[in-house]
């Protein structure tokens, strides 16, 4: 049994008066409810049908006929002239008159024009013509042979009589006949969603890698880079000769803010270092002249650790300017550039990789397999010039300054051949001695 809410949700489907949430609310009881769909299709079947009954128009003497029916069955009153009365007495027809007159007569005249509409459309409309205007009918119930109009017991019925107009018919209401059962319903059938086009992948990856083998310790290795001020900390220096320490060979960039100014500098604190700087002469006369951006100074005659004094002075001679003209210090391992640019500027392969003779590690042979040429293949006269130099005999290590400007080889550059301060450092190189550092500093302007 359906509850009251939706017999009424039913009901108002089959009229036409469901509001939109209500027809949403309706829908979804049609879906899940056997019972609420039979109910709406006989309830609409039978609106239907209602709705297919033929209309037809009264005759025109039926008001004629319920009035004097009316009058029949009402007493005529008593004229006034036929009974006088005293003037302040109450009307004796109204106080005789039963009070259940006036619902008796409304009943009356209910009943007739009932009788007489039913009996009107029962006589117009056929068994045959409903059927066919009505669909519906074959699920009616079978149509009775009763008879419909039952004559009055004191009328006298005959053959050649005709029946008296203005007499009572008594109509018989036959009880309501039995529901029929509601047909099934066909389940209305349900859309289905055509098959899913095949996807075109245009994402491109590559197979599964395998599992990566768990991560080593990896020591990083950080290029020395600090500013010159901070060489006169104890740290600081320490710090540049464990750097200088780890390699065979370096290269050394000092950042200046002049080059010319940058040049004066590292000659004062070579000769507090008691290093001889071999400059090239044509050199020097294009730093004045600011045709040179930068220079390069070879040394192969310095350990580590006086390699960081003479740039513990290069920073003390550079406080003695105002501003300062010495920017950054960076020192980075020799590479192949670095060897085969040197090369060209010297003009000869120094060996930056050959170890001394007593030093730790093998000796005798550099990067590349080039070899230093011994002191015995010398000429004679190199020979004497080596061994009565200053230099020679007190030791001190030497160094040439030269124009570097690798982004443009042929523009400044002194050739080698032609640089007598380069013949000089040459013929005074001597041999390398033990734990000795092959460094290339290059002086270049900061920007």
């Amino acid at each position: 049994m359906l509850p009251a809410e939706q017999l009424e949700l039913i009901s108002a489907a089959v009229d036409g008066e469901l509001s939109a949430t209500e027809a949403r609310a309706f829908r979804r009881l049609l879906d899940t409810s056997p019972e609420a769909r039979a109910l709406y299709a006989k309830l609409k079947a039978d609106s239907e049908r209602i709705h297919a009954l033929p209309r037809a128009t009264p005759p025109a003497d039926l008001r004629a006929k319920i009035l004097a029916r009316v009058a029949v069955a009402t007493p005529a009153p008593v004229p006034a002239s036929a009974k006088p009365r005293p003037r302040s007495a109450p009307d004796p027809v109204r106080r005789n008159l039963p009070s259940w007159v006036p619902v008796a007569v409304a009943a009356s005249v209910l009943l007739c024009v009932t009788a007489g509409s039913f009996a009107f459309f029962s006589g117009q409309s056929s068994p045959r013509t409903a059927i066919a205007k009505n669909p519906w009918s074959n699920a009616l119930p079978a149509v009775q042979d009763t008879p419909r109009v039952v004559p009055s017991p004191t009328a006298t019925v005959s053959q050649h009589t005709r029946p008296d107009p203005d007499a009572v018919a008594k109509v018989d209401v036959s009880p309501v006949p039995p529901v029929p059962f509601p047909r099934p319903v066909v389940p209305e059938a349900v859309a289905v969603a055509p098959e899913p086009r095949p996807a075109q992948h245009d994402l491109i990856g590559s197979r599964v890698l395998p599992p990566l083998p768990p991560f080593d310790l990896v020591q990083v290795r950080v290029p020395f880079l600090r500013t010159v001020a901070e060489l006169d900390r104890d740290d600081t220096r320490q710090e540049l000769a464990d750097e200088l320490a780890r390699d065979p060979a370096f290269r050394i960039d000092l950042f200046v803010r002049d080059t010319a100014r940058g040049v004066e500098v590292f000659q004062n604190a070579a000769r507090s270092a008691r290093l001889t700087v071999f400059a090239d002469a044509v050199t020097i006369d294009k730093l004045k002249k600011k045709q040179v951006a930068s220079v390069v100074i070879y040394t192969e005659g310095l350990t580590a650790s006086e390699l960081t004094a003479l740039f513990a002075k290069v920073s003390a001679e550079d406080m003695k300017f105002t501003p300062r003209v010495c920017d950054a210090l960076h020192a980075t391992p020799i590479v192949r550039s670095d060897e085969l640019e040197l090369k060209q500027v010297l003009g000869v392969d120094v060996g930056l990789f050959k170890r001394a003779a007593g030093a730790t590690g093998s000796g005798g042979t550099g990067q590349g397999g080039n070899r230093e040429k011994p002191v015995s293949a010398e000429t004679i006269d190199s020979v004497t010039a080596t061994l009565t130099s200053p230099s020679a005999k007190t030791g001190d290590p030497t160094a040439v300054l030269l124009t570097w400007q690798p982004t443009h080889p042929m523009i400044g550059r002194t050739p080698p051949a032609t640089s007598a301060e380069l013949k000089q450092y040459l013929a005074k190189r001597g041999p390398r001695k033990p734990n000795a550092v092959p460094v290339v500093i290059v002086i270049r302007h900061a920007g």
